[in-house]
């Protein structure tokens, strides 16, 4: 899956790691100050207990130092005892604030990589070495690193978990929106996430039942009405009157092909005709002529392998060419071309093309833009047949005006389908 800078995910996982890092750095820069002021306060007070026990006795001196755990190093001997070379005074945080409680004149020096401290009190001959002070840098660093790194792949595992059932639904919501069908969610994740998914499977079970009792409706009606209009054709050829006759043979046909409008908007999935292809389809059927007088002009530029189902194809490109001859002007351009992934297959016509503000009602089943033409067989079914032939088959529809209308405008109906 491809991570998007303004996913769900992303956004949980910075949300969560930053708030990680604030707690490590509040833990730096609050929590660990605080507990320095602690030590350097302790300290302060075994060196101070540590120097009176060497003016009381030696005795005292030695079971101060026992009990503290601290050790007196002659100065000529501190380098050689583990004292960091030159044996100076450091600076550290911890010396930084440990020195202004101690006289002037003490020295301090941190060794960082053992964690031990040497102080020196002022007028004081040795050094006092105290063992385990502060937490060696490294261990520190490795500690909080190690710990930075398993929170971050802890928050990005969960975010990770939580926006999963998320994506499940908007991927079947994208089906569903298309007109695919869409098998039923599996519930995860929150309990209001779990929630709405589950009313997300309830809405797409009513509408589908829905959806199918109006096209099984649809279907019902247009099947029962193709015998009575055959009879009306049948009994049209029985006229005497010329005219009479083909008037009603011209609204019987008109008839039947409402009729079979109705039908080929009620099916509910791709035809199971055999494939062809399309180049070699609109060839065999539209011609290959490109002259000035030709009513359907070809650019057909895709590959062997961009095929459809006979029907559907046949079915597409009649309610397409029709629909551009009718409220068009021509030449009708049929193109196909491979883009990345996937074949295009374009319809254009050259008329005044759909207002802006009409263009997505156009769309809609039984949406008649010109209404002075709505008994000439038009049932407003076209489009709409066509986008969903094309979605049945795991395509993509778009429409859209091109250029300011005149000889460069007209209504381009363009469908994408995935290649191989």
């Amino acid at each position: 899956m491809k991570i998007r800078f303004d996913s769900l995910f992303l956004r949980l996982s910075a949300m969560t790691i930053g708030l990680i890092v604030l707690v490590n750095l509040t833990a730096i820069f609050v929590v660990e100050q605080e507990r320095g002021q602690i030590d350097t306060t302790r300290v302060q007070r075994d060196v101070l207990l540590a120097e009176l026990a060497k003016h009381d006795s030696a005795m005292a001196a030695l079971r101060v130092a026992s009990t503290l755990g601290l050790s007196y190093i002659p100065a000529n001997q501190a380098i050689a005892q583990g004292c960091p070379a030159p044996c100076t005074d450091t600076s550290t945080p911890f010396t930084h604030d440990l020195r202004p409680k101690l006289p002037p004149g003490s020295h301090i020096v941190s060794d960082v990589e053992s964690g031990s401290l040497w102080i020196r009190y002022a007028g004081d001959p040795e050094w006092i070495r105290m063992e385990n002070v502060t937490v060696p840098v490294m261990r520190f660093r490795s500690a909080s690193l190690l710990m930075l790194a398993f929170a971050i792949a802890i928050a990005l595992v969960g975010a990770w978990h939580l926006q999963r059932p998320l994506h499940r639904l908007a991927l079947a919501a994208r089906e569903f929106r298309i007109g695919r069908r869409v098998p039923e969610v599996r519930p995860a994740g929150p309990r209001e996430v779990k929630e709405l998914i589950a009313d997300f499977n309830q809405m797409v079970d009513e509408l589908a039942q829905s959806e199918q009792e109006r096209a099984v409706m649809l279907a019902g009606v247009a099947h029962d009405l193709r015998a009575p209009i055959t009879r009306m054709q049948v009994r049209a050829d029985l006229l005497p009157d010329e005219a009479n006759r083909a008037g009603f043979l011209r609204d019987a046909e008109s008839l039947s092909r409402i009729v079979t409008q109705f039908l080929d908007f009620a099916r509910e999935s791709a035809d199971r005709s055999p494939r062809v292809q399309v180049d070699a389809h609109c060839r065999r059927h539209y011609g290959d002529s490109l002259g000035g007088d030709a009513l359907i002009a070809l650019d057909l530029r895709a590959d062997d392998g961009f095929a459809l189902p006979l029907v559907d194809l046949d079915r597409i490109l009649q309610n397409l060419i029709e629909n551009a001859l009718t409220y068009g002007e021509p030449p009708v351009e049929i193109a196909t071309f491979r883009r990345g992934a996937e074949h295009v297959l374009s319809v254009r016509d050259h008329g005044g093309g759909i207002p802006a503000d009409q263009l997505e009602r156009a769309l809609q089943p039984f949406v008649r833009l010109d209404e002075a033409r709505s008994g000439d067989a038009h049932c407003g079914l076209g489009l709409a047949i066509v986008r969903r032939l094309v979605r049945y088959n795991g395509g993509s529809f778009a429409a859209f005006n091109c250029g300011n209308g005149g000889n460069d405008g007209g209504l381009t109906v363009e469908m994408s389908f995935p290649a191989g």
